[in-house]
């Protein structure tokens, strides 16, 4: 009995010393995993610290954009909170898949102890087709008016006047507010008013022109008449017949320009595919002008499939006008587009006279001015409904202008 008794407490002994290593070495464990976890959360800290000082550096010195030297990033380790971080830009490990164009890669590597962190930010051009509306500085004295809508993100460089109550679905940023006694209408913004926003509208045209040796490049006196046929189009110049081709081979890099000429660009159809067109003559208020005859439609609409890939861009270096004739006066319009008008805006012909109707635009309008689409009583012309294509945020129609900054389009922790 004795003996048992003896067994026994020695082996509660065992048992508790046995207990207390284990409780030792998970207590030794839980500091060792606490300190890890302590550490990867710094190491973290500042490489996102790394990465947002150099974004910012990008936004605000565009690298080789508007003169600005090539910007490599902090290759020297920098100190910071008890770490370091070391910064590598480049634009070759990364490109836009739809276009080819170059992004920025971003990679802040950070040391805290024994904790190495990489942060990756892909950074793109920043392009105009991402605003349902962008308004520059000549649009200050155009009113929004009961019936007008905008879908999406709407810019206005310069004071937002209204009358009555349009709608505004997407966030409104402007650079000099909102007229004061626009409050009174009571205009709708759903996704609320941001003042302070300066995005200049760049002359960035240039790079649709300077690209069109390698798609379809028109020069030359009278009016380009295109129609687009799915995958193919046809175009004639002035009285001259039609000639018809494939878009695949007669625009391979999807960018179809009139340049250097007394013309005008006629457009219309329904597109298959990606493409910009562009009317791009700068030597006076007649040259630099297009027309929509009828509606633009796309093979596959993107408000019923989001996957479709058929994308277009209308650049005019002037104005846009909407035709008023027998094809369009239905009296409802349809243009699903980025319409771009460096010098001008969007015009509704004979916009005073003409059945009241709407004019869909499925895309956007970036604009330098804004002319009325309808009478004062709202009774004649064209009422506005912008729907903002929604695929514009990260994508945009071939050589489409950018706003000559980048916006960070991928973050990786």
């Amino acid at each position: 009995m004795g003996r048992a008794s003896i067994l026994l407490v020695m082996g509660y002994v065992s048992l508790l010393l046995l207990s207390g290593v284990l409780m030792s070495d998970m207590s030794v464990q839980a500091y060792q995993n606490a300190l890890n976890y302590y550490q990867g959360v710094k190491g973290r800290n500042i490489a996102i610290a790394g990465a947002n000082i150099a974004a910012n550096y990008i936004f605000q010195y565009p690298p080789n954009i508007n003169g600005n030297p090539w910007f490599s990033g902090y290759t020297t380790p920098v100190s910071f909170d008890g770490g370091t971080f070391t910064v590598t830009v480049d634009s070759t490990s990364s490109v836009d898949p739809n276009t080819g164009d170059p992004r920025l890669t971003l990679r802040s590597i950070s040391q805290y102890n024994d904790s190495t962190t990489v942060v990756t930010v892909t950074l793109r051009p920043s392009s105009f087709a991402k605003f349902a509306v962008y308004a520059g500085t000549s649009a200050a004295n155009v009113y929004w008016a009961t019936g007008d809508s905008a879908f999406g993100p709407v810019h206005v460089q310069g004071t937002l006047r209204t009358t009555g109550t349009p709608y505004f679905g997407g966030k409104v940023t402007t650079k000099n507010g909102v007229d004061s006694t626009s409050w009174s209408g009571h205009p709708i913004f759903n996704a609320g008013v941001e003042s302070g926003v300066d995005i200049p509208l760049n002359r960035n045209y240039e790079r649709l022109r300077d690209n069109a040796t390698g798609g379809k490049l028109f020069t030359g006196s009278s009016d380009l008449y295109l129609k687009f046929k799915s995958d193919s189009i046809s175009w004639h110049r002035g009285a001259s017949p039609d000639t018809t081709s494939l878009l695949s081979t007669g625009a391979p890099n999807g960018t179809i320009v009139l340049n250097n000429s007394d013309g005008t660009v006629h457009v219309q159809g329904t597109v298959k595919g990606r493409y910009t067109v562009g009317a791009l003559d700068t030597t006076g208020a007649a040259h630099g002008n297009v027309v929509i005859d009828n509606d633009i439609l796309y093979a596959t609409d993107p408000r019923t499939n989001p996957a479709s890939t058929d994308m277009l861009g209308i650049v005019a270096y002037n104005g846009i006008t909407i035709a008023d004739n027998t094809a369009t006066s239905g009296p409802n319009f349809t243009v699903m587009a980025a319409l771009f008008s460096y010098a001008n805006t969007i015009h509704v012909e004979n916009y005073n006279t003409r059945p009241l109707g709407i004019l869909y635009t499925i895309g956007g309008w970036t604009v330098q001015d804004l002319d009325a689409t309808t009478n004062s009583s709202i009774t004649r012309g064209l009422s506005v409904n912008i729907r903002f294509d929604e695929r514009f945020r990260t994508s945009s129609p071939p050589f489409f202008p950018t706003t000559h900054a980048y916006e960070i389009l991928a973050w990786y922790e």
